[in-house]
C-alpha cells in the first residue's frame, strides 16, 4: 500500500495521491497532489486510520517503487477514463445522438485495447509490489528459485507461454479486423430511432 501510494512516513488520515513523481533516493513525493485523508478510508474504511509508510520497513523489503506506483496510478486514471467514456456514452444514447457522435464511436473504438491494458497493469503493480516477498514474512523470491527444474526447462517454459499467447493475441487482432471491416449492420435510421424509443 505504501509502494503504491508513495507513501514514505506512517501517519493518520494518510492522504490517496492523485499525482506526484515518487522518489526512493529522498525518501519524497515531488508535485504531488493528494486528498486528505482518502487512503485511510480506502484501506480501513476509517479517516481516522493509520497507514504504516514506507520508511516503517527495511529498506531492502521496499518493492521497485516505479514499477508498483506508475502501473498503479495508469490503471486507476484509466478506470476514471471509463468511467467518463461510459457516462459520456449514456447521456448520448438519453439524448437519442449516439450513432451520430463521431467522436465518441471513434473514442469506442480506440478504447478497445485499453481494458487489455488495464488488465495487464494492475497486474504488473500487485506482483512487482509484493516483492521481495513470495508468501509474505515466510519465503523470499530469492528463495523461491527452484532446484529441480533446470534453467533450461524455465526457459522452454517462457517461450512456450510466449509463443502461444503471440498466436492467441494474433488471432484476436485477425477476428477483430475482420469484424470491424464488416462495419455496423446496415439499419435505416427509423429503426434504431423506434428501438431506443
Amino acid at each position: 500500500m505504501a509502494a503504491i501510494e508513495g507513501l514514505f512516513e506512517t501517519q493518520r488520515r494518510a492522504p490517496a495521491l492523485i499525482f506526484g513523481i515518487p522518489s526512493r533516493d529522498d525518501e519524497t513525493v515531488h508535485a504531488a497532489i493528494r486528498l486528505p485523508g482518502m487512503l485511510s478510508l480506502l484501506a480501513f474504511g476509517n479517516l481516522d486510520a493509520e497507514v504504516k509508510g514506507l520508511k516503517d520497513f527495511p529498506k531492502d523489503e521496499w518493492p521497485p517503487l516505479t514499477l508498483t506506483f506508475y502501473p498503479f496510478h495508469l490503471m486507476v486514471a484509466l478506470g476514471i477514463y471509463f468511467i467518463v467514456l461510459t457516462t459520456y456514452g449514456m447521456f448520448l444514447l438519453w439524448k437519442k445522438k449516439l450513432f451520430e457522435n463521431r467522436l465518441f464511436l471513434k473514442l469506442a473504438l480506440w478504447s478497445i485495447p485499453l481494458p487489455f491494458i488495464v488488465n495487464e497493469l494492475g497486474w504488473v503493480s500487485a506482483e512487482v509490489g509484493r516483492q521481495p516477498w513470495i508468501v509474505y514474512h515466510l519465503l523470499k523470491t530469492r528463495d523461491a528459485v527452484s532446484i529441480t527444474v533446470s534453467a533450461g526447462q524455465i526457459l522452454f517454459s517462457i517461450i512456450m507461454f510466449v509463443l502461444i499467447y503471440s498466436l492467441l493475441f494474433a488471432a484476436w487482432i485477425f477476428l477483430l479486423r475482420r469484424e470491424i471491416s464488416k462495419g455496423p449492420e446496415e439499419t435505416t435510421p427509423a429503426s434504431w430511432k423506434e428501438a431506443l424509443a
